[in-house]
């Protein structure tokens, strides 16, 4: 494996593990250890891990060492913003041109997760929900031909997408299938306002997994 790759490798497992909190704000990183449980050297997993702290995703501090970083939610905000703002556009080019089949392909991927959300023994359950979101709100970004914006915007998403673990855990996310519903509705018989209505108030709920999740573990964000 070259040093790049191994940096990559390195830099998406680990942002991988921080985004569906294996690694909690807090939790101390040890670039030796990282670096042997994934058969690299230190190097690269010493580059992923000041890339991750570029991102604001890891906190280095020469006294302290190396630990996952907080939560911060001003740039949450701002990442919820810019996706909303992309989000938005694309949804509306595909407004009213939505054919039968497609319209089916939303309704499927809907009462996959309305399914899955219903039966607690299903394993893998959370990521497999999380999944779902993600096919659902790449859809529009695939039939505009535009799924490589969805997925850069994806891979920028460092903040939010780390909320979306604690929103599977609240009531939030008993009003994924409703929203979704809400959103495709708007594509195929509303209007430009109702399709930005239906969205902003489903990417809007994060707030409230925030308030839940900061209730139990304040210690998990901060508001710089």
């Amino acid at each position: 494996m070259s040093s790049l790759s191994a940096r990559e490798t390195a830099y998406q497992t680990i942002r991988s593990r921080i985004i569906t909190m294996e690694l909690k704000p807090g939790d101390p990183l040890n670039d030796r250890e990282l670096a042997e449980e994934l058969g690299i050297s230190r190097t690269p997993m010493r580059e992923a891990l000041l890339m991750l702290n570029l991102a604001r995703m890891v906190d280095i501090k020469p006294q302290s060492g190396t630990h996952v970083a907080p939560i911060n939610l001003k740039l949450m905000e701002m990442e919820q913003f810019a996706r909303y703002t992309l989000e938005k556009e694309i949804l509306n080019r595909l407004r009213g041109h939505v054919t039968p089949r497609q319209e089916e392909e939303y309704r499927s991927n809907i009462e996959t997760y309305r399914v899955l959300e219903a039966d607690m023994s299903q394993p893998d359950r959370t990521a497999r929900m999380l999944e779902l979101d993600n096919a659902f709100h790449r859809k529009s970004f695939e039939l505009c031909g535009m799924e490589a914006h969805y997925d850069h915007m994806l891979a920028s998403l460092q903040h939010v997408e780390r909320i979306r673990k604690f929103s599977l855990q609240t009531e939030e996310n008993k009003s994924v299938c409703s929203s979704h519903t809400a959103i495709l509705e708007a594509l195929l018989h509303g209007s430009a306002d109702d399709v930005s209505e239906a969205l902003e108030s489903h990417l809007s709920r994060y707030k409230q997994s925030v308030a839940q999740a900061r209730s139990v573990h304040p210690e998990y964000f901060i508001d710089e």
